[in-house]
């Protein structure tokens, strides 16, 4: 009859798990959070983004519903305790400084390598980004 042996270690315990057999592991898991991290760090970056377009469109939208009830745009309004985790926002406005043109700015609060930098939304619709780095499809994603 044959008894099932379990190896033990000079100890007499249970043997474990080799060294080799805990690099080979280690390195595997480095590398697969090596590649994991940085990805999920460009969803959540598109993600906030996507929240702060939403929240240009919203306050445009509001800006529009003033003009439409008194003629003119106000800036003083629409943005109050308009914030999110990743961007802050406020209205001015446009070039000419006058209540016929507003321009809606959402800025990073935290740059973590955000290529897109403040995004932009004016009374025209025109879209824009401050940073050079990345493209106005790609930070507006197709909107």
């Amino acid at each position: 009859m044959a008894a099932n042996k379990v190896s033990h270690s000079p100890t007499g315990l249970p043997g474990g798990f080799s060294l080799p057999e805990l690099v080979i592991v280690l390195a595997v898991m480095a590398i697969l959070l090596a590649l994991a991290v940085p990805t999920y760090q460009q969803y959540v970056q598109r993600a906030e983004r996507a929240d702060a377009i939403r929240s240009l469109l919203a306050v445009a939208g509001c800006q529009e519903r003033i003009r439409a009830n008194t003629g003119l745009y106000d800036t003083t309004q629409c943005t109050e305790g308009l914030e999110t985790a990743a961007y802050s926002f406020r209205a001015e406005p446009a070039e000419d400084s006058s209540s016929s043109s507003f321009k809606v700015i959402a800025e990073p609060i935290q740059s973590h390598g955000n290529d897109c930098g403040a995004l932009s939304l004016d009374h025209t619709g025109t879209r824009g980004i401050s940073s050079e780095k990345g493209t106005l499809s790609a930070c507006w994603g197709g909107r």
